[in-house]
């Protein structure tokens, strides 16, 4: 019994000072949060700056480069803001709403205010007015409306509207709870500068303009007169806003290489036969449902940078071997998908019912997991797929 007290005694005494150090650090982190967005309000763009230096500025994030800061808007009904980070010391830089900024630093036991980025103040929160018939929705936003809210006012003031929020609900979205997987604002971490450049500089001969984005391209789909992909297979046609995803190495290409029938080999006719395919570099076994996920996630990779997905086999009749009329990719004898782990680095496919006399040809396509061709890091490089000719007689 005594053994236990102690043991129990001890336990309490850890948690105890667990809970010190954690809420040390928190606090801390809400007033360091504090007083970076002070210091944020008395920014511009020509303010000085440490190349590599994130701040914020007029609502926007920036960047120091070349001793000045570029700035990146915010997302519509987003402020740029420093916020306390969670479960250890310090603060992060990131687009949100004013009200979650105030939330999360208020959730610390830090006070002083947000600062002043989104045009906020300092003060207490007003309880929300009864709303009246036609002035509910300023814009979407309530608990606040009248374009970014009472106690804060200017688009973008605390437990406002946010021109389309919910409570500080940015653009009907939010942040996600500090998930950026559920936020629906772009991270400025993320935006590829990049993108910004149409390659033309040192144009080659014949070379056409890139087209170019600040955002990443996130309402490219907004251009294009086309149903949204949304994991189906749209035979009329569609715009995926899926981004490309995980790109592995260049050492970690995959290839493959079909081993039964060998190029220009001969298949009895109408008999059943099986396909043979050596992989590498592609962690087969990989594959989401075809008619609900269909291209709607990005391509991953696994833990040593390997494209996961799968492969599959097409098989297609031509005229003769030395045809040179172009094969209709809608027309095919034989397709399988190879959704099985390679077994020995050899995936395979039984062709149960053969094939009727003729001349064919047997191509591969690699896919990541979501069935969209697999991505390579650099442009010149070998075939990452295998064809081979055939006859049946």
């Amino acid at each position: 019994m005594r053994y236990t007290l102690v043991i129990l005694s001890l336990a309490c005494a850890a948690m105890a000072r667990m809970e010190r150090r954690q809420g040390g650090f928190q606090l801390k982190n809400g007033q360091d949060a504090i007083a970076l967005n002070n210091k944020f309000s008395g920014l511009n763009a020509n303010s000085p700056c440490k190349d590599g230096e994130n701040a914020c500025v007029k609502d926007g994030f920036a960047q120091c480069v070349g001793g000045k800061f570029v700035v990146t808007g915010c997302a519509g009904g987003t402020v740029c803001a420093a916020l306390p980070l969670v479960n250890s010391p310090g603060t992060s830089i990131t687009c949100t709403t004013a009200a979650d900024r105030d939330a999360r630093i208020a959730a610390t036991g830090a006070t002083g205010g947000g600062g002043n980025n989104g045009g906020g103040n300092n003060a207490p929160p007003k309880p929300p007015a009864k709303p009246t018939p036609g002035d509910a929705n300023n814009g979407g936003g309530n608990n606040g409306g009248n374009n970014g809210g009472n106690n804060g006012g200017n688009n973008g003031g605390n437990n406002g509207g946010n021109n389309g929020g919910n409570n500080g609900g940015n653009n009907n979205g939010g942040n996600g709870g500090g998930d950026p997987q559920k936020s629906r604002t772009l991270d400025p971490a993320v935006i590829a500068k990049g993108f910004e450049n149409n390659g033309q500089s040192k144009p080659e001969p014949g070379q056409v303009a890139s087209l170019t984005s600040s955002n990443n391209f996130i309402n490219f789909c907004k251009t294009v007169n086309l149903p949204l992909t949304e994991g189906k297979q749209i035979n009329e046609g569609s715009c995926n806003p899926a981004p490309m995803g995980a790109i592995p190495s260049k050492s970690k290409m995959p290839a493959s290489k079909f081993v039964n029938p060998a190029n220009l080999g001969k298949v009895k006719a109408n008999q059943k036969f099986t396909i043979e395919m050596a992989i590498q570099n592609l962690e087969t076994g990989h594959f989401v449902n075809a008619k609900e996920n269909y291209f709607s996630a990005p391509q991953q990779l696994n833990g040593q940078g390997i494209i996961q997905g799968h492969s599959h086999v097409v098989v297609q009749k031509m005229e003769s071997l030395n045809s040179k009329k172009i094969l209709d990719p809608t027309v095919f004898a034989f397709f399988k998908g190879l959704n099985g782990a390679a077994k020995g680095g050899i995936l395979t496919a039984d062709v149960t019912e053969g094939l009727p006399k003729g001349f064919y040809r047997l191509a591969s396509i690699n896919s990541a997991a979501n069935h969209q061709p697999v991505l390579a890091p650099v442009a010149q490089h070998g075939s990452l797929d295998d064809i081979v000719y055939f006859t049946v007689e």
